[in-house]
């Protein structure tokens, strides 16, 4: 379980610098220079392109994480592996940036309620 906590703050940090960086680095000429500025609906592109190559470098894998979790939660083996999907998928939430990182962990990995 420490291991995904690890695992979720690398992907947080990597979401928030591919969507400041991305802002930052191209996002400003798309505001400055006028001819630029009807293709600023590109940015989300180049942004979810980032991201997916931050997952595939770092080997990030939400789902296999999530089955991961789980599958520990419940004491069985993992039924998932990491995969290219879960690569692909992972790096377009973290070029969402971080907002959408904060709603994925809010949702399914909530804290488990223990009823007595």
């Amino acid at each position: 379980m420490l291991m995904a906590i690890v695992y979720l703050a690398v992907i947080f940090a990597l979401a928030y610098l591919a969507e400041s960086l991305t802002e930052y680095l191209f996002g400003i000429p798309f505001d400055k220079i006028p001819a630029l500025t009807p293709y600023k609906w590109a940015l989300m592109y180049l942004s979810a392109a980032v991201g997916i190559g931050m997952a595939i470098f770092y080997q990030l894998d939400l789902i296999y994480l999530l089955a991961e979790v789980i599958s520990e939660a419940v004491g069985v083996p993992s039924p998932i592996q990491v995969s290219v999907v879960g690569f692909v998928l992972t790096g377009l939430g973290i070029g969402r940036g971080a907002n959408w990182l904060h709603d994925f962990v809010s949702n399914y990995f909530k804290k488990p309620v223990i009823e007595v």
